[in-house]
């Protein structure tokens, strides 16, 4: 049996997407793609545009047979925490036979040439980049001679990742046809461009997403869009009453960023403008995401400590076809494979989850606790 993984978000789910699941079908020999797809809040910092459940039933509708979800607390992570998590969701399941991603750059070779560990010159050229106040990307970016999108250094870390867990999963690059961030709405856009549409209400987007897909979002989606400047006021809240020393021990903060966050959250009106003004080229804007972003959901440094990769895989959606791969993952896999939520055990990680859940439903007006009450999507 050929399985491929992929690690994804789907936020929203286009033929971006439907191309990389069918290239990474038909590449490795795959007779199942499985996906590690982020819930209720995605790595970029901020929630997701639609749930969960919509999104892994829009993968299921083009192309996926198992979609699963990537615990919230390794979600909203920087790339390497990101990427490690993902890939040892996957390798624990042991039935994953290769790992499928897009980046700008497919050729493999130059992907492990960039993945290979640093040399001392390299090193020396990160620090002195950090040192001049780049952030760590750029900082990397530059110490290695190389131009790194974001979804190149997602590819880099993947392979790291691999390495470093000992896993047999083989790589199987996809070239993306779209910029990260171009904002155009082409055939094949960036989820970036089809937020953007849909923040400005523009539903036209049948030459940019699979047809299943658009429906599944249109009928789902909350208005507004969520967005982490819908928790303005409880993020200012937290900012304003916590002292920097505390913030700092909880989060583990780069020093002196903790002063800056607590001085402008008492001058800043709103998330929005906070962002703007505590932003720099050593504090980019998806790294102040993140961190306010585990500040809101309390994912502390002690919790990421305490839990260091995922512990149970969690079905969100599968095709019945599927149900001889979910049977050898039940009997092979080292994670558990949580089918119900409500039947699950307790743990503190899946209680971080529902709780994200809860949180992400506060701008969707929907009800709390929908991981016990939302049922699973199944396909034929």
């Amino acid at each position: 049996m050929r399985v491929c993984g992929v690690i994804c978000e789907y936020n929203p789910f286009h033929n971006g997407h439907a191309h990389h699941l069918a290239a990474a079908r038909r590449l490795s020999g795959a007779d199942y793609v499985v996906c590690a797809m982020s819930g209720p809040f995605v790595q970029r910092g901020g929630p997701a545009i639609a749930d969960k459940w919509t999104r892994a039933h829009a993968a299921l509708s083009c192309g996926a047979d198992l979609v699963l979800e990537l615990p919230a607390l390794f979600a909203v992570r920087a790339a390497p925490d990101f990427a490690r998590a993902g890939v040892a969701l996957l390798d624990g399941l042991s039935v994953v036979t290769h790992l499928s991603f897009g980046a700008e750059n497919a050729d493999l070779d130059a992907l492990y040439r960039l993945a290979a560990p640093e040399s001392a010159q390299q090193s020396a050229a990160l620090r002195a980049a950090l040192a001049k106040g780049l952030s760590h990307p750029a900082a990397r970016a530059m110490a290695m001679g190389e131009d790194m999108p974001p979804n190149v250094t997602l590819a880099v870390e993947y392979l790291r990742a691999l390495r470093a867990a000992g896993s047999a999963m083989q790589p199987v690059p996809v070239a993306r046809l779209a910029g990260h961030h171009d904002a155009r709405l082409t055939a094949m856009p960036s989820a970036t461009a089809v937020r953007l549409a849909l923040a400005k209400g523009d539903v036209g987007l049948t030459h940019c997403m699979p047809p299943e897909a658009l429906r599944l979002l249109l009928a789902a989606l909350p208005r507004p869009l969520p967005d982490l400047a819908g928790y303005s006021s409880v993020l200012l809240y937290l900012l304003r009453t916590t002292p920097p020393d505390a913030l700092r021990q909880a989060y583990a903060i780069a020093e002196g960023l903790e002063n800056r966050l607590c001085r402008e959250a008492f001058q800043a009106p709103d998330l929005t403008a906070l962002l703007e003004r505590v932003k720099c080229r050593r504090y980019p804007m998806a790294r102040i995401r993140r961190l306010l972003t585990c500040i809101l959901l309390g994912f502390t440094s002690e919790r990421t400590q305490k839990h260091p990769a995922p512990e149970y895989a969690r079905v969100l959606a599968f095709r019945k076809s599927a149900a001889p791969l979910m049977r050898r993952i039940q009997q092979e896999g080292r994670l558990p494979l949580l089918v119900k939520a409500a039947d699950a055990p307790r743990g503190e990680l899946l209680g971080l989850d529902m709780a994200a859940q809860d949180v992400w439903d506060l701008l969707s007006g929907r009800p709390a606790h929908r991981d016990l009450t939302e049922p699973l999507r199944i396909l034929p």
